[in-house]
This record gives structure tokens, sequence and C-alpha cells, in this order.
């Protein structure tokens, strides 16, 4: 007959093991290739939910929800759009200062000025989405005039992270 008590260190060491594995699970790293410094990807589609919320909530939630699972969550996500007009929010206030770095780890731009000039590094092979794959179209996403307009919070559009 088993004693009790024999049973007790081997469920302690199972829970050990399961909490050791749930946290390796837990703090998983970014995905194999993907750079640690990413803080910028191009969002294919918008929320499908939140028409009578203010865009930039919704499209800001959108780049969240895009890049939490893929290990980015630490990182406040903003949608590249200026808020109804409001200079205080407007696209290029609401996305820090730079430097942004795609999927690959390719700096896209150092600052704001080399982001809002020719400059930039922002091309269809670089402007990638969070799993560093291509966009379907063959253009540049709407949202990216320098003044944040002629943006779709149906999508595509940028997302940049701030620390």
């Amino acid at each position: 007959m088993r004693s009790e008590t024999a049973s007790v260190p081997n469920m302690t060491t199972r829970m050990v093991w399961f909490l050791a594995v749930g946290l390796v699970l837990f703090t998983a790293p970014p995905l194999a290739a993907q750079s640690e410094t990413m803080n910028f990807f191009v969002a294919v589609e918008g929320a499908g939910w939140g028409a009578t919320r203010p865009a930039t909530e919704v499209s800001d939630s959108q780049c969240t929800d895009i890049a939490y699972p893929e290990g980015f969550g630490h990182l406040n996500w903003r949608s590249y759009l200026t808020n109804d007009g409001d200079e205080a929010n407007a696209a290029r206030q609401r996305i820090g200062t730079g430097p942004w770095f795609n999927f690959y780890g390719v700096e896209i731009a150092a600052n704001l000025d080399q982001l809002h000039s020719d400059a930039n590094n922002l091309s269809l092979e670089t402007a990638v989405t969070v799993k560093g794959q291509a966009r379907p179209a063959l253009e540049i996403p709407a949202g990216s005039e320098l003044d944040g307009g002629d943006y779709s919070r149906q999508g595509p559009f940028f997302c940049f992270g701030v620390p």
C-alpha cells in the first residue's frame, strides 16, 4: 500500500514543472527572425467594431490587438491618424520621436524629420506586417500622408509603437 506522504513530493515536483513550463510559454520571445526592436508595422485590416467610437481610439486598439500576441504588448501602439483635425492629436505627434524598425529590424526612419521626408526607408519591401509579411496590395497604405490624411479606419494603416 502506497503512503499518501510519498505522493506529496511527486505532486510538488509536477507543480514546479508545470509552473516553469507555463512561465516559459508566458514570456515567449518574439517570433523567429523577428527583431526585438520592432516598433512599426502595417495593419492590413482595421477593426470590425467601434463604428461609433473615435477612429483614433479604435485604430490604436487594433494596432495593440495585433502586436500583443506577437510579444510587443509592452509598447503603446498608435495608428498613424490625425484625430478629427485636433492639432494636439495630429498623426505626427501621436507616434513618438523614433527611431522606428520593422519586423526584420530594418530602420524605417531615425526621427520624425526623416520619416516625413523623401529620406525615409518606407517602401513595399520595408512596410511589412507584424509577422513580416508583405502587404497584399502594391501601394503604401492610406494614412501615410504627411498630415495623416486620406486615412481609412478599415485599413491598411501604419502602427507605431511608443515606449
